[in-house]
């Protein structure tokens, strides 16, 4: 419930946020003030949900939490947007997508320190995660624009949830391609537990081992993924052969999951897709960034909308999954053969894309950046 929530708000919190911020004007910035703000909103639910003593007031911390640190990622990745450039994009999405691979088990390994005081064990992670981005939020050099504004409309937040896929074709295709990936990954991130004892028959506490030892071996598999095929886009100045190629790799590890016969089979399935989501994710983003129309200056609108890609199939994709277990009669293998279907899909919607160079947007180093 708690994530449900919170995912459904963040579908229309982030592009209003996008919107809004595109139209800022302050003397911090444009994203500053939003990607502070974030913050704030995330600890002050992350508050709630270690103090709260009752179901309500956790499910609702919770959902305010994911909303807050959601504002705050998208604000970042606008900012990446207004100033990076191409030749840097992949190194630097890269290094994301491995420290996000690398946060959540530093966060586990800090609560569990206060493992026996719950209300510690939400806060002092979320404090951290408050007082980490300070010396971003000092150095960062935000732009300030200064460019007139048409007179603000209610009908403006709308813009955030649309955009023309007719006039910008490359950054609608990587929208179509991440929106089929991430549904692929809701299909096949559900049901692992269910398939692993009705295939091999293993009880709870095997099947808990083997998920964690996929898991925790997946973090380095998808943090090479990330470094190394950002990094390589970069050098090579082209992200789409690493796309199709871990959409192929994306189409292979659903259907490895979904016909596994040993243990051996699915952790081999689980590691190729976590290389593949670690390739996808780094070079997905730089490729959003190198297609953003340039020549609007809304890439906090833009973005937004991309992220959207992102939460819909998480919103919705278990439902759907659910869905389609029931047209199969309970057969899990059928969720995990549409989910590489999906994948496939993503990998498609890659192939139209003809990237050239963006226009006049100013970008600087990424010393700069920050």
């Amino acid at each position: 419930m708690c994530i449900g929530i919170g995912g459904t708000l963040i579908l229309f919190t982030n592009p209003i946020a996008g919107v809004l911020s595109d139209r800022t004007r302050s003397r911090f910035g444009r994203r500053r003030p939003w990607f502070l703000g974030g913050m704030l909103i995330a600890l002050a639910g992350s508050a709630l949900v270690g103090l709260g003593n009752d179901a309500v007031t956790i499910v609702a911390g919770w959902a305010v939490a994911v909303v807050g640190y959601t504002l705050s990622t998208s604000m970042l990745l606008a900012y990446l947007g207004d100033r990076l450039p191409e030749e840097q994009r992949g190194k630097v999405m890269g290094i994301n997508g491995a420290i996000t691979q690398i946060g959540p088990i530093v966060g586990i390994v800090i609560a569990g320190s206060f493992a026996s005081q719950l209300g510690l064990m939400f806060l002092i992670p979320a404090a951290i995660a408050f007082l980490g981005p300070v010396w971003f939020l000092v150095s960062m050099r935000d732009s300030q624009y200064s460019g007139a504004l048409p007179p603000f409309r209610f009908s403006d937040l709308t813009r955030g949830f649309y955009f023309n896929p007719r006039r910008h074709t490359n950054f609608g295709w990587v929208i179509l391609s991440k929106l089929f990936v991430y549904a692929s990954l809701a299909f096949g991130g559900l049901y692992g537990i269910y398939l692993l004892q009705a295939r091999l028959g293993l009880d709870t506490g095997a099947v808990a081992t083997l998920i964690a030892t996929v898991a925790g071996l997946g973090v380095f598999t998808a943090i090479i993924g990330a470094i190394g095929a950002g990094w390589l886009s970069d050098k090579l100045r082209s992200r789409k052969p690493f796309l199709i190629a871990s959409g192929v790799l994306l189409v292979a590890s659903p259907l490895i999951v979904g016909t596994t016969t040993s243990t051996l089979q699915f952790i081999v399935g689980g590691l190729v897709g976590t290389f593949a989501i670690g390739i996808y994710g780094s070079v997905d983003q730089a490729l959003a960034l190198d297609t953003l129309p340039s020549d609007e200056n809304e890439n906090g609108r833009y973005l937004a909308i991309f992220g959207l890609a992102n939460g819909i199939p998480q919103a919705f994709g278990p439902f759907a999954a659910a869905f389609v277990l029931t047209l199969a009669g309970g057969d899990y293998s059928w969720v995990y053969y549409v989910a590489a279907a999906f994948a496939a899909l993503g990998a498609l919607s890659i192939i139209p894309i003809s990237v050239g160079k963006r226009a006049s947007l100013s970008t600087v180093s990424i010393d700069a950046v920050s």
